[in-house]
């Protein structure tokens, strides 16, 4: 939710955030700790691109305001909001990697990619050939 805000409000930031189920997680804080060199563990873990370590989300929290001097109030009410659309979110990522994605989400998945080919392309494959 902060790193949101701040995308939305500071224009030399992006926040790409990387949600992942517990089953998962050793495995990713591992991986990431041995490519950047941390070695503390956080969850979350917040760092910058460059592979600096910011810590976890309180200290997340204090950088934003060090650095940007913006602060998002969160409640308990949106915190627990947003928890359960991570776990929605884990879950459905789950069920797409287990079982594949369902008849609407192919269908979805074909005009996205329909609508990125040039008009050209599209005229081509408005004409029947033979």
């Amino acid at each position: 939710m902060l790193g949101e805000f701040l995308e939305k409000n500071c224009p030399d930031v992006f926040v790409k955030i990387v949600i992942k189920h517990s089953s998962e997680w050793n495995e990713f804080i591992d991986s990431t700790c041995r490519s950047f060199g941390f070695y503390e563990r956080h969850c979350p873990i917040v760092f910058t691109l460059e592979g600096t370590l910011i810590g976890d989300g309180a200290n997340f929290v204090e950088h934003v305001r060090d650095r940007y001097g913006k602060v998002l109030s969160m409640t308990k009410e949106s915190q627990k909001r947003r928890t359960a659309d991570n776990i929605k979110k884990i879950e459905e990522d789950i069920r797409k990697r287990d079982k594949g994605l369902t008849l609407n989400e192919k269908i979805e998945k074909l005009i996205d990619k329909v609508k990125k080919k040039e008009v050209l392309s599209h005229i081509d494959d408005s004409f029947y050939k033979e």
